[in-house]
């Protein structure tokens, strides 16, 4: 051999697997983790050289019988910084972080594992105190038994226009409209109604406190506090910009599995919109209703239309196909003009019988009516008494 092709170096790897191989048989490691790669080998220059001891340091490793996990930098163009340990190891998982609008959001992805299938995407991560968690959206299939047991609306004349039975258990159901049109309130008389029946349900609200909240549903009768207080209901209020859209669907995921709710209500699920691209919202929705409906549990979402769309079925937040039950509301006038009032009707509902009739929306002190329009003649006005009694003026009928 030519004495110009042996190569020199001080760079002298035994010392550090004699410290190893010590620290390996004194506790009988099975695992071992380098933290990082790149210091280890931070004083080699010749790129033969490095590629010899690196590979030399795997191969000692893997005589060990131990599972190696060793982190790296990234290079340019390259998943390393050396450009090299990606192709002698056997598995590589690359970890990127991103920020859009803002926002910070990690991804990881499986580039390649020797010899074992993998999921080829990449995918939203969060590090929370529970460890590092995924939810990739893939991992989740439609293999949710059906039903045909029916939950209550918590409101009667609604339970009518479901031929009497109200949701079906473990669906999803969305409650679109403009502002002030009682989507909240609707959300608060299932949630209630869920309650009295002796099941779990979690309320998780973007927009309002919970004492907020609970205050403002009590001016039409639902009482949350008795709720509350049984350990039945459990209130989460949070602004959807303090993280992440990952975040929250891990939140929610945790808090299933330590409250066991059988139904949940998020109010409003287009507070979320703000948060990330069209498609990220998609992606995230998706795998919410994936983990609700795989619980079992009945999810009841609303969403806040602009009220230049309120006469138009298009969800906005791009989810209605996967909806199970679509309830409409939105303001109307009388032929005058002069007078609005809230009208709402159920635009589809798999698996069961509905009105397509639009009924005429009522709040008062006493809780929530729904009134056919062809009872209230030329739209007429629906008076909300304090006592609570509705009279629908212009020679029309006498509710109560």
């Amino acid at each position: 051999m030519d004495r110009k092709e042996v190569q020199e170096s001080d760079f002298n790897l035994e010392g550090i697997l004699v410290r190893l191989e010590h620290a390996i048989e004194s506790i009988g490691a099975k695992r071992v983790v380098i933290d990082s790669i790149d210091s280890l080998f931070a004083d080699i220059t010749d790129p033969g050289m490095l590629r010899m001891e690196v590979k030399r340091f795997f191969n000692w490793l893997k005589k060990k019988n131990v599972t190696s996990i060793v982190t790296s930098e990234q290079g340019q163009g390259a998943y390393s910084r050396h450009g090299m340990e990606e192709y002698i190891s056997d598995c590589l998982i690359f970890l990127d972080n991103r920020v859009s609008d803002q926002n910070s959001i990690s991804r990881i992805r499986v580039v390649k594992y020797r010899g074992s299938n993998h999921g080829p995407n990449e995918y939203p991560f969060v590090i929370d105190k529970t460890g590092l968690s995924v939810i990739p959206i893939t991992s989740l299939a439609l293999d949710q038994p059906g039903t045909t047991e029916r939950v209550s609306t918590g409101i009667e004349d609604l339970d009518k226009m479901f031929s009497r039975k109200g949701y079906t258990r473990g669906s999803s159901v969305l409650v679109s409209g403009t502002a002030g049109t009682g989507k909240t309130s609707l959300a608060s008389a299932f949630a209630l109604a869920s309650c009295k029946r002796g099941e779990r349900c979690l309320f998780l609200s973007y927009e309002e406190s919970s004492g907020q909240l609970i205050q403002n549903m009590s001016s039409i009768g639902l009482d949350f506090k008795p709720m509350i207080n049984k350990g039945l209901l459990k209130i989460v209020s949070t602004r959807p910009s303090l993280f992440g859209l990952e975040k929250h669907l891990l939140d929610l995921n945790q808090i299933i599995v330590d409250f066991k709710p059988k139904s949940v209500v998020i109010d409003p699920l287009t507070s979320l919109l703000a948060e990330g691209s069209e498609r990220e919202i998609q992606s995230m929705v998706t795998r919410m209703i994936d983990v609700l409906k795989s619980n079992g549990i009945t999810a009841f979402f609303t969403s806040l239309v602009s009220s230049s769309a309120q006469n138009y079925t298009s969800g906005e937040v791009g989810v209605s196909s996967l909806i199970d039950t679509w309830i409409v509301v939105r303001e109307l006038e009388d032929q005058i003009g002069n007078h609005r009032t809230r009208g709402l009707y159920i635009v589809k509902s798999r698996g069961m019988n509905r009105s397509s009739d639009v009924h005429k929306l009522i709040l008062s002190d006493d809780g929530i009516d729904l009134v056919p329009l062809d009872a209230v003649p030329n739209h007429a006005p629906v008076l909300e008494q304090k006592n609570g009694s509705k009279k629908i003026h212009r020679n029309g009928i006498l509710a109560s």
